[in-house]
């Protein structure tokens, strides 16, 4: 028998639901959450699972596919199967004590993270939850057969003013895949490689990367992204490209276009006080800003990219300083959160730290110190040379791209490309300096 006190709950719980969801949810999940599925979960699942379903809107469609799959386990189960399966996790919550702590079971926030990460039971409580989404991954296999991935691309630019070695450019890379010289003389005449690769703005559009992937049945934005650390390679795509608002076929994401937004942004977060619960509040507000009036058309429109970006900046990587920094970690991000197709990541040139500057609260250099900027072109290559690899990594920590994935890192000063890709990848077999026509055709067969 259901007391009044739980019915009441009950209510209130898919009453909170409903409001939140404006019927946006696809009918299972509405189902399982009208069931009262979220009153099975343990208290530290529930920061997660509500704040991914409150924001539904602004989830890549695969993480709206892994949300789907996890709920519609859970729903699946049980009232003694659910048990078990969370036995683990409930039991090392009730050894760290969550119940006496202050912890928001609404959403995800730096207090709540603290308290976890301070546990001597912490690693525990991973690894307990880690079992979790085993099972659930274990379950979608067997009930969602995996279908034969289609060709995936990583191409990675160290443009031309960026001084490289070629004794020791790909040491680090530890012979995980080899280069490949390439004869790019007269490639593109004023456009860069990676330009003419991508197929803006000349008339042979039509034979770029860009429109092959966008052409790709059923591809979306969240399948093809391009990031690049000055404002050169998006601009000569948006130049080309008659975009509606908000109807971009590829994510676009230039640092240098985005200025407005890091330097608001940036003053927000610098109002800050060295406090958790203070760290908290700025969170919470700069989550509810509305950032549009910040972007560049190519964000402003697109609600979930514009979130993305709000959810980058709050991560405290230094993708709000660097230029490099926010393309590695955007292009991890997108791997992560959206597992396109095909991402280029082009890196460029940072200006040396100004003495005396306060990076570490992100304050931008150029507007507490007089001085003027100086490019450091030996730093920025050495950063985009290990920042490069650190996106490969990235993007191998997922199966999707452990297999039918070719990356390439082209080092335009060198005439060069380092080249990770699976046996049949026809530009293994090529005579060296291989013809860049003949390296296009390659990398465009590779993706159609």
């Amino acid at each position: 028998m259901v007391t009044i006190s739980a019915k009441t709950a009950l209510n209130t719980e898919r009453t909170q639901v409903s409001s939140d969801a404006h019927d946006k949810f696809p009918e299972q999940l509405q189902k399982a959450l009208d069931q009262g599925l979220l009153k099975r979960l343990p208290r530290t699942f529930l920061p997660f699972t509500r704040q991914q379903l409150r924001d539904w809107d602004y989830l890549f469609p695969y993480e709206r596919q892994s949300l789907m799959h996890l709920l519609l386990f859970l729903a699946s189960l049980s009232q003694s199967e659910s048990t078990a399966l969370f036995r683990e996790v409930v039991l090392v919550e009730e050894k760290m004590g969550v119940r006496n702590w202050q912890f928001s079971t609404e959403e995800q926030t730096i207090l709540n993270a603290s308290l976890l990460a301070r546990s001597p039971h912490y690693q525990e409580w991973r690894k307990a939850v880690q079992k979790v989404f085993d099972a659930a991954e274990e379950h979608t296999a067997k009930e969602n057969p995996a279908k034969a991935s289609r060709h995936r691309l990583v191409l990675l630019v160290i443009p031309q003013k960026l001084p490289l070695d070629s004794a020791t450019v790909w040491g680090r890379w530890q012979s995980v895949g080899r280069a490949v010289k390439l004869e790019v003389k007269d490639a593109g005449g004023s456009q860069s490689p990676v330009q003419v690769l991508l197929g803006t703005p000349t008339a042979e559009r039509r034979a770029g990367l860009l429109d092959i992937v966008t052409r790709r049945p059923g591809s979306t934005a969240a399948d093809c992204w391009i990031l690049d650390a000055g404002r050169e390679l998006v601009e000569s795509v948006l130049v080309n490209e008659p975009f509606e608002p908000g109807s971009y076929p590829a994510t676009l994401l230039s640092y240098e276009r985005l200025a407005g937004f890091r330097e608001h942004f940036s003053h927000e977060i610098n109002t800050m006080q060295k406090d958790l619960s203070a760290a908290d509040a700025v969170y919470d507000r700069l989550r509810k800003l509305d950032v549009t009036p910040w972007c560049p058309p190519e964000v402003a429109g697109v609600p979930v990219i514009r979130e993305y970006l709000r959810s980058l900046y709050l991560s405290g990587n230094g993708a709000l300083i660097y230029g490099n920094s926010f393309v590695e970690w955007g292009a991890s991000e997108a791997f992560r959160r959206a597992r396109p197709d095909f991402l280029v990541a082009r890196f460029g040139v940072r200006s040396r730290p100004k003495p005396f500057t306060s990076v570490a609260v992100f304050e931008n250099p150029d507007q507490i110190n007089p001085l003027p900027a100086v490019d450091d072109l030996p730093g920025s290559a050495l950063d985009a040379q290990v920042l490069a690899l650190y996106v490969w990594l990235a993007a191998n920590r997922y199966d999707e791209y452990r297999t039918n994935t070719a990356c390439l890192c082209v080092a335009e000063s060198l005439s060069e490309a380092y080249v990770i890709a699976p046996p049949e990848f026809d530009l293994f077999r090529e005579v060296q300096p291989v013809p860049f026509d003949r390296f296009r055709a390659v990398v465009a067969g590779w993706l159609s």
